[in-house]
């Protein structure tokens, strides 16, 4: 079948967790296009250079610099956001029309409704929360959930990214009383396996893989990206140890930060001892330096989450978006179950922090099958059998995994 897989432009993480299900759709025999926008459209590019990769404008968003300013900043954007949505829909039609689109995979583009083919729509966030404390939150918050669930039962299907039982990921946002037409399909990572166990670290140092003390992992919409980098490299330039920052920005100039600006044969060789900056890295070099640290400093956006269970990290600190209700959200649920440690921007430490991260259990073993339950899942699909392999071909059923 011919499948557009489109997601949002708001930051990469929508674009990266599309990687392993293009991955499994290709697997399962289809036809994928992608339709994408700013940094996730070089991405997938990258990932994909043999894939149809198409620009599909999409509509700017700019979160405050204070969280208070959060809702009132995003809320004078609605208007323009609406006639996102309106664009969205018109580029939909032309799409489906000039190549043959049988099947659209919404991640997060609210206006990809299409009448003549079903449309899917990916998401973690069911049940929205509203971020800030003031007057009228519970009743505004309970309008916009109401809004959002009769917007999302337009789709065919609403798949969750997550586990359905008790131990999960995204917590209160996804679990409750479910729509009728939203199907768990299990985490989307890139990355699977488990974290290397010390006595295993320190045999691939020796092997020439560079052992990193702290890795930080920067990511979202501006102008807060810019924030969160300029805390980090303020404190990591004063501790000691091999540091890294990844600044989440593919399509940037060449890396810099490095002494020298970047190294001989390659631009993602790490100087021991010093503080490494990339502007972004590919996925094979990310997990291996996620495997590599001591321990990681990121965002509490979800796919990042996803793909830290995915390798089963250990020692964790999430620094959520200020204002972002959400990531504020996933970064508690998490601390509360003992999983990793949060602070707020504002109150960034990294000295406490690195005491802190290695009391918490971590990720547990990593999602080692994940891959194959995705599989599973997408061949079974009623509405994807057409043009696809053998049933001889269909894996074994896999029991079910949970976080």
């Amino acid at each position: 079948m011919k499948i557009l897989v489109c997601p949002l432009d708001w930051g990469l993480g929508h674009a990266t967790r599309c990687i392993p299900l293009i991955r499994a759709l290709e697997k399962c025999g289809h036809a994928v296009s992608i339709a994408a926008g700013g940094g996730g459209l070089h991405l997938l590019r990258q990932e994909f250079p043999q894939r149809p990769c198409l620009e599909f404008t999409g509509y700017r968003v700019r979160y405050a610099r204070s969280a208070w300013g959060f809702l009132p900043f995003l809320l004078w954007q609605a208007p323009a956001i609406a006639l996102g949505l309106w664009r969205e829909s018109r580029q939909l039609k032309r799409l489906v029309k000039e190549h043959g689109v049988e099947i659209v995979i919404s991640d997060g583009r609210y206006g990809l409704l299409a009448k003549k083919v079903p449309t899917i729509f990916i998401t973690h966030q069911i049940f929205l929360r509203v971020p800030g404390d003031f007057l009228g939150r519970s009743m505004l918050e309970r309008l916009v959930r109401m809004l959002n669930l009769t917007w999302l039962k337009r789709f065919q299907e609403v798949w969750v990214p997550d586990f359905s039982g008790p131990e999960n990921l995204s917590g209160a946002l996804s679990h409750g009383a479910l729509l009728a037409n939203a199907r768990f399909i299990g985490p989307l990572s890139r990355f699977q396996g488990k974290q290397e166990k010390p006595e295993d670290n320190a045999k691939r140092f020796e092997e020439g893989i560079v052992r990193i003390d702290v890795l930080a992992m920067v990511s979202g919409p501006e102008p807060q990206r810019t924030t969160f980098e300029s805390r980090l490299r303020e404190q990591m330039g004063k501790m000691k140890g091999t540091r890294v920052i990844v600044k989440g920005l593919p399509g940037a100039d060449k890396t810099k930060g490095n002494p020298e600006g970047q190294f001989p044969g390659s631009e993602y060789r790490i100087a021991p001892g010093e503080l490494n900056e990339f502007n972004h890295a590919p996925g094979a070099v990310l997990s291996e330096w996620m495997r590599a640290a001591n321990w990681v400093v990121a965002r509490s956006g979800y796919t990042t989450l996803m793909e830290m269970a995915g390798l089963g990290l250990k020692a964790v600190l999430l620094v959520p978006t200020p204002g972002q209700s959400e990531q504020e959200y996933l970064a508690q649920h998490l601390h509360d179950q003992g999983v990793a440690f949060t602070q707020k921007q504002s109150d960034l430490e990294l000295t406490e922090a690195s005491l802190k991260v290695t009391a918490m259990k971590g990720f547990g073993d990593g999602l080692p099958r994940q891959a194959e339950r995705l599989f599973e899942f997408l061949i079974e699909h009623p509405m994807l059998r057409s043009r696809m392999p053998d049933k001889e071909t269909h894996r074994e059923k896999l029991p079910r995994q949970q976080f």
